[in-house]
């Protein structure tokens, strides 16, 4: 399957706004999140020397000035938080009521951060210096309960505007935490690692009470999933197979309860679920192009629905809590433009929108109302949606 020309008969998105909050030296938006009704838009500014010959090294690491940054729906700029890294922030997150909001990164080498903001003012409300960089934060549906993945999982629960914790599930000796998501209500945390590990996590009060642990063959994950019920939740990792969990077992028994080739892919890069997990979304490379695929979840099987081509190499997907509409998100090398799609359930093509760079993130909000994006060409864009 050849990917579309970029000429192609496929309507084109137009962003409602698009916004490059630090242009100077210019950044990547690596991360945005968008509240379950479009109204509040999330992202921060990062910045890492990818370019072959890069050293790396902590002598080289000069402070950059990033930050964290809110938009509403209008494409108004709400608040900002600007600081000194070496890196910046690599992920963001928002609860889905849009009361609170996160970023975490790397400030410094062997320095991470934690930032978590009373969203309607920006004002932080926590913060927190993991020894590694920050890869991915998730919140519950309301924020009671925040979680980030770094060197360990670390867990912050919150009454009224106070934030306790954080409890700590400590990864394998040589491991990571690469992704994290959580259920809606707080109770269930995924969480996959470096060295392949998917490990269950149940939370009651703030608390980890029992785990469970899978691993993979061999490789990385590289993204998980859960849906908003906790009944499921889905993992992307190396290898061309998409992993799909059924939280109600895998604590006694942890493996998949089905895995899904994406025929044609060298590896799974992204995964999204539906709110009931009847849906799994999946990105997947094949060669300088990519696949984006469509599963409905049978319990014990996935049947795929459909399969579209991509440009480029994939880097996000994303499905609103129904499942109307999936996103993808792609590009690949640095320096070459990226793009945004919107597929209908039914796969049919709604639009696509070319980027300056290779883009990471396209979140669509639950309720199916809008977009946002972010791309290495150090905008972030806001789409609204039918």
């Amino acid at each position: 399957m050849q990917p579309p020309k970029r000429t192609s008969k496929t309507p084109a998105l137009k962003p409602k706004w698009k916004n490059a909050p630090i242009s100077s030296p210019e950044e990547y938006i690596n991360s945005v999140a968008i509240s379950a009704n479009g109204s509040l838009v999330v992202a921060g500014t990062f910045f890492f020397p990818y370019a072959a010959g890069a050293k790396h090294s902590p002598a080289d690491a000069a402070p950059i000035t990033v930050g964290a940054f809110a938009w509403n729906a209008k494409g108004k700029l709400l608040w900002q938080d600007k600081f000194q890294a070496t890196e910046g922030v690599y992920w963001v997150g928002l609860s889905r009521d849009g009361s609170w909001a996160a970023s975490g990164g790397l400030s410094a080498p062997a320095h991470g951060f934690l930032n978590v903001y009373d969203a309607s003012s920006g004002a932080r409300a926590l913060t927190y210096a993991p020894p590694v960089r920050v890869n991915m934060v998730a919140f519950s549906g309301d924020g009671s309960y925040f979680v980030a993945g770094a060197d360990n999982v670390y867990l912050f629960s919150r009454t009224g505007t106070n934030w306790a914790g954080p409890q700590q599930f400590t990864a394998a000796s040589g491991d990571s935490i690469i992704a994290v998501a959580i259920s809606a209500d707080g109770q269930w945390i995924v969480a996959g690692t470096f060295l392949g590990a998917v490990i269950l996590l149940r939370n009651v009060s703030g608390a980890f009470t029992a785990h469970a642990t899978w691993k993979l063959a061999g490789g990385s994950v590289h993204w998980v999933a859960m849906s908003a019920d906790g009944s499921t939740f889905a993992v992307a990792a190396s290898g061309s197979n998409a992993y799909c969990f059924a939280t109600s077992s895998f604590m006694t028994t942890p493996q998949p309860a089905w895995s899904a080739p994406l025929v044609g892919c060298s590896g799974c890069r992204a995964v999204a679920l539906s709110d009931d997990g009847s849906l799994l979304s999946a990105v997947g490379n094949a060669a300088k192009a990519g696949k984006a695929f469509l599963f409905s979840n049978q319990g014990g099987s996935g049947n795929q629905l459909w399969v579209q081509p991509t440009h480029c190499n994939p880097n996000s997907t994303s499905i609103d809590s129904a499942g109307k509409y999936v996103t993808v998100a792609d590009g690949y090398p640095d320096q070459t433009p990226g793009d945004f799609y919107l597929f209908a359930a039914s796969g049919t093509p709604e639009g696509v929108f070319q980027t300056g760079n290779m883009s990471w993130p396209l979140q669509i909000s639950a309720d199916g109302s809008a977009m946002a994006g972010g791309s290495d060409d150090s905008f972030v864009y806001f789409f609204a949606l039918p």
